[in-house]
């Protein structure tokens, strides 16, 4: 008998302490999950606002937003500032680089223009922040050699200007940095935050709407194959040419006999013809040096089909500036 009063005191102990535990680590998840809420983002323990439209040398973001990389504590995010209206889309998008320097990034000087463009206008936009916990990311701890593990979980946020704080969206699986998150990402996952800044058609929407469509027409990866015969019994003559056109910028790259390069452009419509234009080399041997240029060609529509014509493309006769049917695909 007091052999089982002994057993009973042990397992009804031993219940207890179990679901102690179990309390004190769902009360730990919830302490954990409220901290996650609790990041303020704007905080100025991570530094002066460093805005800018740059990712890198041959990627541009089409709406202002800030990144900060903390590989010992809070790992990587980016506030991003996602305008409310079409109008602001374009004027990011097409307008505020169209005259760009690409030769002189001067990023104190972006910030400055970009901090006055966006002061006391956050009504504007819906600021949304992006962050992968320190956890998921390797590498070197440098914006240019970071990157996400496999299976990372992003957390997604957005700041209600109403209460001045931060509020978590969601979660998701996603091996993208937090600087190369566009627009349409947030706008395709979070709509409801967009329908009260649609405007009402006016001419002026009217016509941003009609270059939407009209830049849609451009967009997508252009593809021309140049053979020029046999060099020998056993080598041919040939160059494969790329161009990718999307969100207001190209690159144009060459590969093949006596060429290689891959260069950044910017682009200019102007009705059936759009004008590529040099910006730098961000490949290449050296060789196929085209900083003299302005132009690195056209891209004429024409009864649906797409033409290349350019100064450094030649046809299967070396006569350069003739029309070459490309083969585009979207």
């Amino acid at each position: 008998m007091q052999l089982n009063k002994a057993i009973y005191t042990l397992v009804l102990f031993l219940f207890i302490s179990c679901k102690g535990d179990a309390q004190n680590q769902h009360s730990g998840k919830n302490e954990e999950k409220k901290e996650s809420k609790s990041i303020d983002f704007f905080n100025k323990k991570f530094g002066d606002p460093q805005y800018s439209l740059i990712i890198d040398e041959s990627n541009i973001a089409d709406h202002p937003l800030r990144s900060y990389l903390d590989c010992n504590q809070l790992g990587y995010f980016t506030i991003h500032y996602i305008p409310k209206t079409e109008v602001l889309q374009n004027f990011w998008k097409n307008i505020f680089l169209k005259d760009y320097d690409f030769n002189n990034i001067n990023l104190e000087k972006d910030n400055v223009k970009i901090s006055n463009l966006l002061k006391n206008k956050s009504d504007n936009y819906n600021i949304f922040s992006y962050q992968i916990a320190k956890e998921y990311l390797d590498g070197n701890c440098t914006e240019e050699s970071i990157y996400a593990k496999k299976e990372s979980i992003a957390y997604i946020y957005i700041y209600n200007s109403a209460k001045k704080k931060w509020e978590l969206l969601k979660d998701v699986k996603s091996e993208v940095l937090p600087p190369y998150i566009n627009s349409d990402f947030f706008r395709n996952n979070f709509p409801e935050y967009f329908k009260s800044g649609i405007i009402k058609k006016t001419p002026i929407n009217q016509i941003q709407s009609s270059n939407k469509k009209e830049n849609n027409l451009w967009q997508g990866t252009y593809k021309l194959n140049i053979d020029y015969g046999k060099l020998d019994n056993v080598s041919e003559m040939s160059i494969d040419y790329d161009i990718e056109i999307t969100n207001g910028k190209c690159t144009f790259s060459g590969m093949g006999y006596k060429t290689y390069f891959t260069d950044l452009c910017k682009i200019e419509e102007n009705g059936n013809q759009l004008t590529l234009k040099y910006i730098k080399a961000i490949d290449g041997d050296g060789f196929s040096d085209h900083s003299n240029l302005t132009n690195l060609g056209s891209i004429i529509h024409k009864e649906g089909k797409y033409y290349l014509k350019s100064s450094i493309v030649a046809d299967n006769k070396w006569n350069y500036d003739k029309e070459l049917l490309m083969v585009k695909k979207d």
